[in-house]
């Protein structure tokens, strides 16, 4: 063989752990391969986008995450639908904030609680987002939230806010003013 040429055994298909998969409601899996994906997957974000100007049915945009790599084709066939369909994400934060076209102003704006976020994706999810709260209105929310659970003892609040900020990616800020919010706990349980 000449220096420089492969042959097609020699070139591996690139393998990928972030995936943009398309779905049509109408079509005859549609509702089997969304219960695969919840049933068998733990990082996932979905959401059902109406027709707009350019596009002429209903769909569903659906990003998976995965541990493992894997090819297109592979999750396609795993998935039991067309490669065409699947596609790899180069941008894991576009993707997420296409799903609601964050950045995409000219199309319909859907809001956040309309997508669908497994668990385990919550918090990669929200951090796509990050930009859109002040830090300001961040240590807001968290205040608002410990004066409604005042009547807790600190230790409970605490845990509780914690779980609070994991679930809407506020770590950053919670991290820089924890000794703040840590000092309003305790003042706030003692009244």
């Amino acid at each position: 063989m000449k220096k420089g040429v492969t042959s097609s055994e020699e070139i591996e298909e690139k393998r990928y752990r972030h995936f943009m998969i398309l779905l049509y409601p109408e079509d005859s899996y549609f509702k089997e391969v969304l219960q695969d994906l919840k049933g068998s997957f733990k990082n996932y974000a979905y959401i059902r986008h109406i027709p707009e100007d350019d596009e002429k049915k209903e769909h569903v945009h659906l990003i998976l995450s995965l541990d493992n790599p894997r090819t297109e084709e592979s999750l396609a066939k795993r998935l039991g639908i067309d490669k065409r369909f699947v596609g790899h994400i180069k941008s894991l934060r576009g993707s997420c904030r296409y799903l609601v076209h964050m950045d995409n102003e000219e199309k319909y704006q859907y809001n956040l609680d309309q997508v669908i976020v497994s668990k385990s994706f919550k918090s990669t999810y929200f951090k796509s987002f990050d930009d859109l709260l002040s830090d300001e209105e961040i240590l807001d929310s968290m205040y608002d939230f410990i004066n409604e659970n005042r009547a807790s003892n600190p230790v409970t609040i605490e845990i509780s806010l914690s779980k609070f900020v994991c679930s809407n990616s506020y770590e950053k800020v919670f991290k820089r003013y924890y000794n703040t919010i840590v000092k309003y706990i305790n003042f706030v349980s003692q009244k």
